[in-house]
């Protein structure tokens, strides 16, 4: 009888070819529904987000590069490496079954417990790799969760307190703080309270950023900042963000510049004010002033919790109310907001593939142990409660750690992000959106429990007895 002998090389190749077809065919189909189906979700935020002309799809050659060539390239080196190096076992290795290089001469002592509270931990220990990356994957999915769970509780939360954090319902800023016959602007309105306004600019690496330096008057209504009205010279208070952002603690200093000059400030922080939403200084009106070289009576607008009425919209340059203060958060929650509940489905999706992947390896690495505890008369229930509970105890524990990773990792990169942009917004996670991103991941789980069953119901008995030496 012929019989066909098969070199090392076409056997990488065989086992070398699937993988990367798969992974062709994947690219390929997710490039036609990304260009013909998925495209319109795209197009439906690009429409709410912004009030641009109308689009036209164009092929991106470096989306194509990143999507599907470094995938296709990366699934072949992977597999091309772990193939050559299995190739260096005996055919006779192989059919034993016996592909360790090193193998443990003595097993781990373990502690005096239940015998099947040690066949459990016993389990854990065999298959600490293939949990250890379980756990790295929790981690990866748990970071995407944190941002589709905490930007909706951050916009949330900035909507919802927003009131808390203004001056007044009506802040006016004017043109100028004279009128054309070089009066005084002057307002009946018993609400309105004058203040001053300079701008400055706080130069880093990533922007330069624009800085709101308030001169406010003594006893002010709006501002209430205790001791405000004793400071000397060059201190002043910083808003929270001005502090969050840029790390400012009491008694630091922080030098501002001039925005079309060469001139330089330096100031020293006495104290945090909570209750301001913008990065911003203040400090007393008579300060403000000297500081800026200003005329005594020279102010820039008002404060008041009511609409004034009285002054010419011509000198008006701008009016900030409850309104415009949200209306950023408002555009991101009405172009984002939804979507971020369909990242959360994909999340739990990824969550299930990739632990069942990594259980399916688990079961089919031990289906001689399961096939021979068939055999000593174990129930299907039983014997999935030996190695499913292990796993359980496992992604728990890796569940809940990577929670409260997952969620500093995500803060740490909205800093990052936000250091790009002007102004800024603390990342805020409500105490529900930490048991949501629990359970979203434990509910991929639950799904992957019934077909990890499934698959031990149909592992025979006699898989042991084939496998004896």
């Amino acid at each position: 009888m012929y019989r066909r002998l098969y070199t090392k090389g076409e056997l990488i190749l065989h086992y070398l070819s699937m993988p990367v077809i798969v992974t062709i065919l994947s690219a390929t189909i997710g490039n036609i529904l990304g260009y013909t189906v998925f495209k319109n979700v795209v197009v439906s935020m690009y429409y709410n987000s912004y009030s641009l002309p109308a689009y036209e799809t164009v092929w991106n050659t470096d989306a194509f590069f990143k999507t599907t060539i470094i995938p296709v390239i990366l699934m072949l080196v992977v597999n091309l490496c772990v193939i050559i190096k299995m190739m260096q076992h005996t055919p006779l290795q192989f059919l034993r079954h016996d592909l360790k290089k090193t193998k443990r001469k003595k097993a781990m002592r373990l502690p005096r417990w239940k015998f099947l509270s040690r066949f459990r931990l016993r389990i854990i220990f065999q298959n600490i790799s293939n949990y250890v990356i379980l756990f790295a994957g929790i981690f990866f999915i748990m970071v995407m969760l944190a941002m589709a769970v905490g930007m909706p509780s951050t916009l949330k939360y900035y909507q919802d307190n927003v009131a808390d954090m203004m001056f007044a319902k009506y802040q006016y800023v004017l043109k100028n703080y004279e009128n054309e016959d070089e009066d005084i602007i002057t307002t009946v309105n018993k609400d309105a309270e004058k203040f001053g306004m300079y701008s400055l600019q706080k130069k880093s690496d990533e922007i330069d950023e624009e800085v709101s330096v308030y001169g406010i008057i003594e006893d002010s209504r709006y501002v209430e900042i205790s001791g405000l009205e004793e400071l000397k010279g060059n201190a002043i208070y910083v808003s929270k963000p001005f502090s969050d952002k840029y790390g400012l603690r009491i008694g630091d200093s922080v030098t501002l510049d001039e925005k079309y000059e060469n001139k330089q400030y330096r100031f020293e922080v006495a104290g945090i004010y909570d209750r301001c939403q913008s990065i911003a200084v203040f400090m007393p009106l008579e300060n403000y002033h000297r500081m800026f070289d200003l005329e005594e009576d020279e102010f820039s607008g008002f404060m008041s919790d009511s609409e004034i009425t009285d002054i010419d919209e011509a000198y008006i340059a701008t009016m900030i109310t409850e309104r415009e203060i949200t209306k950023m958060c408002d555009q991101l929650d009405h172009s984002m907001g939804s979507y971020m509940e369909y990242f959360q489905i994909l999340c739990i999706l990824l969550s299930a593939i990739l632990i069942y992947l990594l259980t399916k390896i688990i079961i089919e690495k031990n289906e001689n142990a399961i096939s021979m505890t068939k055999i000593l008369g174990y129930e299907n229930g039983e014997i999935a409660s030996l190695y499913l509970l292990s796993t359980t105890w496992i992604l728990i524990i890796s569940d809940v750690i990577s929670v409260v990773l997952g969620t500093f990792v995500m803060t740490q990169a909205w800093k990052t992000i936000m250091f790009s942009y002007s102004g800024w917004f603390t990342f805020v996670i409500e105490p529900t959106g930490y048991l949501k991103m629990f359970l979203f991941v434990l509910i991929g789980y639950l799904f992957v429990m019934f077909l990890d069953f499934a698959r031990i119901k149909k592992i025979p008995m006699d898989e042991a007895l084939k496998n004896m030496e």
